[in-house]
């Protein structure tokens, strides 16, 4: 399959060639280019390099389109939004660059750790190792609890569900999510809680009445779409909602993990990669939501912006873009 094109430009008494790449934003349409040089390319060559991934380019490429990305982040600096833009290049580059069993390698990677952080958050023990090994060879940990094991194993199929549910956040949705989450835990798996004497552990405020729950998370999954329809920036409109949902805090049990889910389908859907949060980063998490609640917007979302860029997707990204092929094929020409 074609990823370039060749094309030449006149010169008074010769012709240089480029290496060419369309460049899409929205509906507007640019290109960046690579000089090849003045002699007209063999049939072979010319295949091989419209069909061979080019580092150089594909690095044109994405300053094109980071340069071309709207500006319309209320919370982030220009700076922090460009990196959060970055960041919808990983999958797309890792697919071009690395071989299908590396890339396969580094999702499981990926979501082995993102299982043990959403659950380590809420107190699980498991280490990336042992929820490797659970998951992935059925070797029971020793010592760890038939709860925790549950806890991991209902991740998995949570984060399965929600990878292939295609439609909007609803409250179905929502409630399938927490059903998965704690499916032989609790016996109000998929259900609203009912009471109003539960609190949110270490703050001091009240979460939203029990009869109100429901009409709290239509109000906030309507205004999350209708303001990124409206131009409002899908990363930091994402955050809030996160933040809103963990206050209205609908269940007895499995807010956090359920609420970490949406956020990573909303997050997703947006073309963004979903927030790894390890074990160490607990605090800075729960300090993000605790500034949401002191009306820190800022700062929550330039928290959330901190841990979605500690991934360690983002330095397998940097390490792909440092490399240069083994045959450039000339000297990078400017746009």
């Amino acid at each position: 399959m074609k990823l370039y094109r060749i094309e030449s430009r006149r010169l008074i008494k010769s012709e240089i060639y480029y290496l060419v790449k369309d460049v899409r934003i929205g509906n507007t349409v640019s290109k960046v280019r690579l000089k090849l040089g003045y002699a007209k390319l063999e049939a072979a060559i010319e295949t091989r390099l419209t069909t061979t991934p080019n580092v150089d380019l594909e690095v044109k490429a994405l300053e094109k389109r980071l340069s071309m990305a709207p500006r319309r982040a209320m919370y982030l600096t220009q700076d922090e939004q460009r990196k959060v833009e970055e960041t919808r290049y990983w999958a797309p580059l890792f697919h071009m660059f690395l071989s299908p069993s590396e890339y396969e390698q580094a999702e499981t990677l990926h979501e082995t750790e993102y299982i043990a952080g959403t659950t380590a958050i809420e107190g699980n023990t498991l280490t990336v190792k042992q929820v490797d090994e659970l998951l992935h060879k059925g070797i029971s940990p020793q010592g760890k609890s038939l709860r925790e094991q549950l806890e991991i194993t209902n991740a998995e199929k949570a984060a399965k569900y929600r990878q292939d549910y295609m439609g909007k956040v609803s409250i179905l949705f929502i409630k399938r999510l927490h059903a998965l989450v704690l499916e032989n835990i609790n016996d109000q798996a998929g259900m609203f809680r009912r009471i109003d004497s539960i609190g949110i552990l270490g703050e001091d405020f009240a979460v939203t009445p029990a009869i109100q729950i429901e009409d709290e998370l239509l109000e906030a999954i309507s205004n999350y779409y209708t303001r990124v329809r409206a131009g409002s920036h899908p990363f930091e409109e994402a955050l809030i909602f996160h933040y809103r949902f963990e206050l209205i805090h609908p269940f007895i049990d499995g807010n956090g993990r359920v609420g970490r889910e949406v956020l990573r389908h909303m997050l997703a859907r947006a073309g963004y990669p979903d927030i790894l949060i390890w074990r160490e980063d607990r605090e800075r998490y729960l300090n993000a939501l605790r500034d949401g609640n002191k009306g820190k917007t800022e700062q929550m979302v330039k928290a959330f912006s901190d841990l979605l860029l500690k991934d360690n997707r983002g330095k397998l990204f940097r390490e792909i873009l440092s490399r240069r092929a083994e045959h450039p094929p000339g000297e990078g020409g400017n746009c």
